[in-house]
């Protein structure tokens, strides 16, 4: 994120692959006074859905565990079943912010 930063005059967003990328250029954007950066992470760990009650990052993404679970398991019981199943099935996620 500081070479981003050094290299861009810019910066209106972010959305880092997981939380801790997130909160790595929150801090990053902090250092460089860059404070209206909307940072978006993923992934809803403590950390970061502290940050983001606390203002320092914007939002992060929840994957639902149990309902992927779930849905894991209905779709076997069907392919076992003798069932066509999807290719992909989506599993809805859960915005975190505050």
């Amino acid at each position: 994120m500081e070479n981003i930063i050094q290299s861009q005059g810019k910066i209106d967003a972010v959305f880092a692959q997981n939380d801790e990328m997130a909160l790595g250029a929150s801090k990053a954007l902090a250092d460089a006074n860059m404070k209206d950066v909307l940072v978006v992470g993923f992934d809803a760990t403590d950390d970061a859905v502290d940050a983001v009650k606390k203002g320092d990052m914007a939002a992060t993404v929840a994957q639902q565990p149990i309902i992927i679970g779930e849905t894991a398991v209905k779709e076997a019981n069907k392919y076992l079943q003798g069932e066509k199943v999807k290719d992909f099935v989506p599993v809805k996620l859960q915005l975190v912010k505050k």
